[in-house]
């Protein structure tokens, strides 16, 4: 029996949520709803200027590692970061969640940037998002880093795959796939924000194609993928690309919920947000750690997927993409009900 239902491997992020005006992104030349990659000297000095802001561990799989464990599931996280006070703290929110944190804290050294991995989330008037990042030291990890017990001993393993656009973190992204396959781990991909039109990706696209046995994106990376035009609306195209693949595919579509793929064929999932939006940053990692969770407790997919988006919902009414209380306790009846 696997000890661990989820280990992620992604970037050790700290986030700093902040609501923001037009005019402060127009201020700092940021593109509005993108991540923009800055300096981390930029990212200090933006945020000197940023009011009531919120210091939040993130990262998309982190986050989802951090859902798994409040459902009461068994999670893992290997990262890289720096010993300064945000590595510290990343680590430190880790030992609150009850997940492992496989995440070692080398020297940070400020006059040449070297830091903690992290992220400005700058929420507009209108709920929209913007991204004012640093991959930091999280792109230094290498193959010492990667610890293959904990992989071998997961159901799933759930991989970045920014982490993949790295070719200094590939070879060790590269060492937990190729364990997890020996050892039988079903693994699963995210698409975070990658820029499916650059050169420098489609290898990294061609390795999510070949080697996810689960992957999880919104409508616009997964349509970005797998080349399916904007204007296609028929479900039965995206079935079309699953075709022998034996994959499963959850694609978000915001207020319209989600699509459940397989060779069983499409789950709609309805949206269980009822309620007005705090704070959206994070329910696309909450829906994957939900979904995760859901298949490795044998869940049925439509049961995985209502369950994804029932964890979303919870992380819009707060700040942050990590839950702040027991999602295990909130959603127990459901949970209940659906166990194997």
């Amino acid at each position: 029996m696997s000890n661990f239902d989820v280990t992620a491997i992604g970037t050790a992020f700290v986030d700093v949520v902040a609501n923001v005006t037009e005019d402060f992104l127009e201020h700092y030349s940021l593109t509005k709803g993108q991540g923009n990659v800055l300096p981390i000297s930029v990212l200090r000095e933006i945020r000197k200027n940023l009011l009531d802001s919120r210091v939040i561990p993130g990262g998309t799989v982190a986050n989802a590692v951090a859902t798994v464990a409040s459902l009461g599931g068994r999670a893992a996280f290997i990262g890289k970061a720096c010993n300064d006070t945000t590595g510290e703290n990343f680590k430190a929110a880790f030992d609150k969640d009850g997940v492992k944190s496989c995440v070692p804290l080398v020297q940070f050294d400020r006059d040449i940037d070297r830091a903690t991995a992290r992220c400005l989330v700058l929420v507009t008037p209108d709920h929209d998002r913007t991204f004012a990042f640093n991959f930091g030291v999280c792109e230094e990890i290498d193959d010492a880093d990667i610890d293959v017990e904990t992989i071998r001993d997961s159901r799933i393993l759930f991989i970045d795959g920014q982490m993949l656009v790295s070719r200094r973190a590939r070879s060790a992204v590269s060492l937990a796939l190729k364990t997890a396959k020996d050892a039988g781990v079903k693994v699963a991909f995210n698409m975070h924000d990658l820029n499916f039109r650059a050169v420098a990706v489609q290898e990294v696209i061609e390795t999510i194609r070949t080697q996810a046995d689960i992957l999880i994106g919104n409508e616009r990376e997964i349509r970005g993928c797998f080349d399916i035009d904007r204007e296609t609306t028929d479900m039965a195209a995206f079935m079309d690309v699953l075709a022998d693949r034996g994959q499963i595919l959850a694609m978000t579509r915001g207020a319209k919920g989600a699509c459940i793929f397989s060779n069983e064929g499409v789950a709609t999932i309805q949206s269980e947000n009822h309620q007005s939006i705090v704070d959206s940053t994070g329910a696309g990692d909450a829906f994957a750690g939900g979904f995760l969770y859901g298949l490795a407790q044998g869940f049925s997919l439509p049961a995985a997927g209502k369950l994804a988006a029932l964890s979303a919902a919870e992380i819009i009414r707060i700040w942050g993409g990590r839950p702040e209380k027991s999602l295990a306790a909130d959603l127990k009846p459901y949970l209940d009900s659906v166990r194997p």
